[in-house]
């Protein structure tokens, strides 16, 4: 059984309270119906302003429990994700759920964010020395963690 723990992420203050923002972040939830509707709950209940998904979320009946956030959400492929023409689909059928391919940037709170699955470990380790993001976030390893460089 997969681990799809989700995480809640407050960025440093940027030097206005206005600049900060809760993210919600998850990955790998392997058509695990359970543990995502419990996500999208916490999610829900906490007033997360984004949600990333660092990719695995297989099935494209899943994007009938990612519909029910109040945020916005931006996603990635992972490398079991299914079949990505209807997962697409199904997923422009709600506008604030976005799937963005194998890779997304994002702006959220103050801070310079990327996201993907992370099965690409020559990739991984290049934008984890870049030095130009303030967060990494991927999945794949299905090991929660944070890691400062």
């Amino acid at each position: 059984m997969s681990r799809t723990p989700e995480i809640l992420i407050m960025p440093p203050d940027e030097g206005t309270v206005g600049d900060a923002m809760l993210i919600g972040i998850m990955s790998d939830t392997h058509d695990d119906i359970v543990k995502a509707e419990k996500a999208v709950a916490r999610f829900n209940r906490e007033g997360v302003g984004l949600v990333l998904h660092a990719g695995d979320i297989i099935s494209p009946f899943m994007i009938n429990i990612f519909k029910n956030l109040n945020a916005p959400m931006t996603a990635v492929f992972g490398n079991n994700d299914g079949d990505h023409a209807l997962l697409l689909q199904k997923a422009a059928a709600y506008p604030h759920l976005r799937i963005a391919g194998m890779f997304a940037r994002a702006d959220a709170g103050g801070m310079r964010i990327a996201l993907l699955h992370g099965h690409d470990t020559q990739l991984l380790d290049t934008l984890a020395g870049c030095g130009s993001l303030d967060l990494l976030v991927h999945g794949h390893s299905h090991m929660p963690g944070i890691r400062r460089n």
